[in-house]
């Protein structure tokens, strides 16, 4: 029984740690994929005073994903495809996120200070299946 309860609580605390974060990528993909999704940038530099200091990256930003859906169609979906936590306040994301040409790499840090997870960093890129195409080529050497 100690077991079960122990095994319970574990499982608690890991899906609670994950659940604390969860909902900044999940409001930022949700922003993305509106009528606006430049509002998906303000989201995540809303919630952190500290990261929206250079104007001129947010702007950039902004204007980037304001012109997605013209570079790569129509917002289909997203999946986590890689986490990394680093103890108990820092976690990187990396997602997968389908457009209707191509898609991209989504990659979204969240840090924890005190009891409240923030926005740390964003960024994306086109890159993600030439870097899994090297990485497949890679193992053919092994």
């Amino acid at each position: 029984m100690k077991n079960i309860i122990f095994i319970s609580l574990f499982l608690f605390s890991s899906f609670a740690f994950a659940a604390d974060y969860n909902a900044i990528p999940d409001t930022f993909f949700k922003k993305l994929n509106s009528d606006k999704p430049e509002s998906a940038i303000d989201y995540l530099y809303e919630s952190n005073k500290w990261a929206g200091k250079d104007e001129d990256q947010v702007l950039n930003l902004k204007y980037q994903v304001k012109n997605l859906n013209s570079l790569v169609g129509k917002y289909l979906f997203h999946e986590l495809i890689s986490e990394k936590k680093v103890g108990k306040h820092y976690a990187h994301l990396i997602y997968l996120v389908g457009y209707e040409r191509q898609p991209l790499r989504f990659e979204i840090k969240v840090y924890k200070t005190g009891k409240k997870w923030r926005f740390q960093g964003v960024s994306f890129d086109a890159e993600l299946a030439n870097d899994i195409e090297n990485q497949a080529n890679m193992n053919l050497l092994k």
